[in-house]
């Protein structure tokens, strides 16, 4: 797709995807300052990200993740709100890299039943890929609501990977705001690093 189709693509998309798309950004430099307020910005960018995954683009694995995200939203921000120390914050933690891995296979093990129901009972599209994503984003973002560390590391990877399914799905405006939140992600990443315990994998669950 050359640049010119890209703008015009862009310039029809609706207020909902601006909306999301804006939201969207805000929430993860809030998260990368360590602003509960974050929570809130979240929520309504995956809500309007949900809405559009339904409507337009058929990714039914990320409907359900965004609309786990609006849920956890809340228990997001009153975990930050209510977990603050005498500096102003709830610290930031890690978790040792034997449960980080034995995650990341059990996710993609599940994955394989639940894209073959969302692919049959669902008519959903690239339905692996979706659910394997999904799976690991739902991880992330529980190590996001416990201020760990390398939650930034899963959003990276995941961000980049998803900017290429919604540009396949021709969702060219979402695809550019995962484009930027895993840059975002990589700044979180260098901000939150100081302040973690030393050793990158010291802390447990």
């Amino acid at each position: 797709m050359n640049l010119s189709v890209l703008a015009e693509q862009i310039a029809h998309q609706d207020a909902i995807e601006w909306v999301g798309l804006l939201t969207g950004i805000v929430y993860v430099i809030l998260a990368g300052y360590e602003k509960p307020l974050c929570w809130f910005f979240g929520i309504v960018s995956c809500a309007c990200i949900a809405w559009k995954s339904f409507t337009d683009y058929r990714l039914m694995a990320d409907v359900g993740l965004q609309t786990f995200y609006v849920v956890i939203g809340f228990i997001g921000l009153w975990n930050w709100m209510i977990a603050k120390t005498g500096e102003g914050n709830k610290p930031i933690v890690t978790m040792v890299w034997t449960r980080h891995a034995i995650v990341v296979v059990l996710a993609f093990i599940m994955s394989y039943p639940l894209s073959w129901l969302l692919i049959h009972y669902a008519d959903a599209r690239y339905g692996y890929v979706d659910t394997s994503l999904t799976l690991l984003s739902v991880w992330a973002t529980i190590l996001l609501v416990r201020k760990d560390l390398h939650n930034w590391v899963y959003w990276i990877v995941i961000d980049v990977l998803y900017t290429g399914l919604y540009w396949r799905s021709e969702g060219y405006l979402f695809a550019l705001l995962y484009v930027l939140y895993a840059v975002i992600s990589v700044w979180g990443w260098r901000k939150w690093a100081p302040k973690s315990p030393k050793g990158d994998f010291q802390h447990s669950m």
